[in-house]
């Protein structure tokens, strides 16, 4: 997920660009690492060479490309009629109201899926909100850490670019499974993928499994 907001950011300064996620992955790496070794060894690491570090990472073409196999073997969404009356939430990338009820995309991912969350933002219209719910099945310890991750790097991000090019990905913590329930999902675990397509404050489609969020971002 951290990969994936910093490519998208990626994405909305450079809209030709190609795809940055593995550049994003070396670069989360680097910086970890110096995080790390600052805290276990202070004054061993230089910061101004750490930025250098980065400004050649950023360039570097690592053949970076958006292929998942599982694709094209993905169901298609099945069709669906269903009210869609979500609990108030919080979009963690904005820090405000997470504005559930646009038209658009919520995929319910459990914390081992959350790459799946680029496929919908891939394959969504231009215009359609697209929305990750985070969900697990360790909500006491695993949900805190993923809520530090996410809000760790998101606060980043809302210092060091402008809004415009903040990631298009909402982002829903959900520990109690509320926001899930309310999207036909009653029970969760690390592995959940569902995803369904919201429109005029109704669900009319809906997928589940590997592909999901592809199938309902394209219904």
């Amino acid at each position: 997920m951290a990969q994936q907001g910093v490519q998208r950011v990626g994405d909305q300064l450079r809209p030709r660009a190609p795809r940055l996620v593995r550049v994003a992955e070396s670069v989360l790496t680097t910086l970890q690492g110096a995080g790390q070794m600052s805290a276990a060894a202070p004054g061993f690491v230089e910061v101004f060479d750490m930025v250098g570090v980065c400004e050649r990472l950023a360039g570097l073409d690592l053949d970076d490309r958006w292929a998942p196999p599982h694709l094209p073997y993905a169901p298609r969404a099945r069709p669906a009629d269903e009210p869609w009356t979500p609990p108030p939430a919080v979009d963690a990338v904005r820090g405000e109201p997470a504005r559930l009820y646009d038209d658009g995309v919520v995929a319910v991912l459990g914390l081992h899926r959350l790459e799946a969350a680029e496929e919908a933002v891939r394959a969504a219209p231009r215009r359609a909100q697209v929305t990750a719910v985070l969900v697990t099945g360790d909500p006491g310890e695993l949900a805190p850490l993923a809520g530090l991750v996410v809000g760790d790097l998101c606060g980043c991000l809302r210092q060091a670019f402008p809004r415009r090019a903040w990631p298009r990905l909402r982002v829903v913590h959900d520990p109690s499974g509320a926001v899930a329930v309310a999207a036909g999902v009653p029970a969760v675990s690390d592995a959940t993928e569902v995803a369904v397509r919201v429109r005029d404050g109704r669900i009319v489609a809906r997928a589940d499994g590997y592909g999901a969020c592809h199938a309902a971002a394209t219904a």
